[in-house]
């Protein structure tokens, strides 16, 4: 706005310093002559001197005093109330332009100003006002209008400034913006870290408010900025955190929607430092069995319900392989499978190539390779192996190691058959870098049937009680004497992995796992 520059006399507020105006014949005296003794008598205010006293308190002091200068006190009370708290921030001149006086017998004049409001930004309002005058009983006062205060402003109005706020935002999964303190902390650095910062920038608005309605004088719109919704479930991660918060061990679980793609559940609790769910690596035990069954099934080495071998011990090549402390000499495959039975998959995985047990992991995530946008993450590795390393890898033991992440994929790759592409924010799809197509169609519902048996009569029997729940149990041997503890599973579309470090069995997870389900 162009500042204009007049003759005038300027008038600071509250919101600016006051100035005082000396006008001519301020006080005129009567009486005697000099020197008589007598005092002169002061008349009324002139009508410049009502008119600068308005325009100095309108919006600098008690507004009732404002208003008492007008001749409707109870109209103009309000309306400058409300224009000082709506432009609160602001600082505030006007200055009244010079005008020849009214005749002495004159009943009505007027005064223009000239005003200026400093807004909180700097920015500047320019704009000229009338200043009506009445004598009214005697004494000269402001004709009450709202235009004294904005030529455009109607009764029951009021000037306002306002921010005009952009409107890009992390948001939850409910649509509101995410709070830190809801998902993990290093997590939310890492999403915040990557997408910077989403808000753009804020705009402001100068205008007539009156109601609803809002007529803006001037102002700067705002530059859009960018909402993305964090896919991460509030009442899954609360119970996932608060299942492994319940343990002493370092503990974690990554939950995803098999049937999305997106990742609901990411926790860990303080005893697992130095690492995060999406990238800690840890050898996976017996729920590797979901990969090297699949990869047996579909080599066409056994069917679901072909009878196989479960001795308590065996060697196999030159590495003696041991099961839990039990054996049976015939047992069909899905019921080794429900077992665990670590004799049979060792046999199983002698018997395939050297990049089979590589080729089927990939195709069930695990090896596989995305760039997630919002997280860092590694599923895992499932090096080809010939010989006492591929019986070992086998069964999870071995150079394989695998992430929470990379697991829960597997689990929701079983669920949905095919291989997933994680995602943590919706828009914002994850690059496949080094991914397979999704498992053979043929080993899906056998993987699915023995999995339900892991829970109904096997490894995982005491969450027999939780509907619709599949998995496999994994107890992997960490290196000096210590054991970590897995489930790998899904209910519904809801697939998951729960890992407990240095836990001693899979049995530790298993309690964890129902705390999470059931919330």
């Amino acid at each position: 706005m162009e500042t204009r520059t007049r003759r005038g006399i300027l008038i600071g507020g509250a919101l600016a310093t006051a100035t005082t105006l000396g006008v001519a014949g301020v006080l005129l005296f009567g009486g005697g002559p000099a020197g008589s003794g007598e005092q002169p008598a002061k008349l009324t205010e002139t009508p410049s001197q009502v008119a600068m006293s308005f325009v100095t308190t309108a919006f600098t002091g008690d507004s009732a005093t404002a208003a008492a200068l007008t001749d409707a006190p109870g109209a103009a009370t309000p309306v400058l109330a409300a224009t000082k708290a709506g432009m609160s921030g602001s600082s505030y001149q006007a200055g009244l332009v010079e005008s020849p006086p009214p005749g002495p017998d004159a009943t009505t004049t007027e005064f223009r100003a000239s005003v200026t409001w400093v807004l909180p930004n700097s920015a500047r309002l320019n704009y000229d006002v009338t200043i009506p005058l009445r004598r009214v009983d005697g004494a000269w006062k402001v004709h009450w209008t709202p235009a004294v205060v904005h030529p455009q402003l109607s009764e029951g109005g009021s000037l306002v400034f306002r921010k005009a706020v952009a409107d890009g935002a992390l948001l939850g999964r409910d649509g509101n913006p995410l709070a830190q303190g809801t998902i993990p902390d290093g997590l939310y650095r890492t999403i915040t870290g990557q997408v910077g910062d989403l808000k753009g920038t804020d705009g402001w608005e100068v205008g007539l408010s009156a109601g609803a309605a809002f007529t803006a004088l001037d102002g700067r719109k705002p530059e859009a900025g960018e909402k993305i919704t964090v896919t991460i479930d509030p009442a899954r991660q609360t119970a996932a955190q608060a299942a492994v918060d319940a343990l002493p061990q370092g503990a974690a679980i990554v939950a995803i929607d098999a049937s999305t793609t997106e990742i609901l559940a990411v926790a860990q609790n303080k005893a697992l430092s130095g690492t995060n769910p999406f990238v800690g690596r840890y050898a996976p035990g017996s729920t590797m069995k979901i990969v090297t069954g699949a990869a047996a099934l579909d080599a066409g080495l056994v069917q679901l319900n072909s009878s196989v071998a479960c001795p308590a011990t065996a060697t196999i090549g030159t590495r003696r392989i041991s099961n839990a402390g039990f054996g049976h000499e015939s047992l069909p495959f899905h019921t080794a499978f429900a077992l665990s039975c670590n004799t049979t998959f060792g046999e199983l995985g002698s018997k395939l190539p050297p990049n089979a047990l590589p080729d089927m992991a990939k195709r069930f995530g695990l090896g596989a390779d995305w760039t997630v946008a919002g997280a860092d993450t590694n599923t895992g590795k499932v090096p080809p192996a010939t010989g006492d390393q591929r019986v070992e890898n086998s069964f999870g033991q071995g150079t394989v190691v695998a992430s929470p992440f990379g697991m829960a994929l597997v689990a929701a790759t079983v669920v949905s058959g095919r291989q997933p592409t994680p995602t943590l924010l919706r828009g914002k799809a994850s690059v496949p870098n080094d991914v397979a197509a999704g498992p053979p169609a043929a080993v899906l519902a056998p993987l699915r049937s023995m999995m339900r048996e892991v829970v109904t009569s096997g490894t995982a029997k005491q969450l027999a009680g939780i509907a619709g729940l599949a998995g496999k149990t994994g107890t992997a041997e960490a290196g000096g004497g210590t054991e970590h503890g897995w489930f790998v599973g899904y209910q519904g579309t809801v697939a998951f992995a729960v890992f407990v470090e240095n836990a001693g069995s899979s049995q530790s997870a298993l309690p964890a796992t129902a705390a999470f389900l059931r919330g």
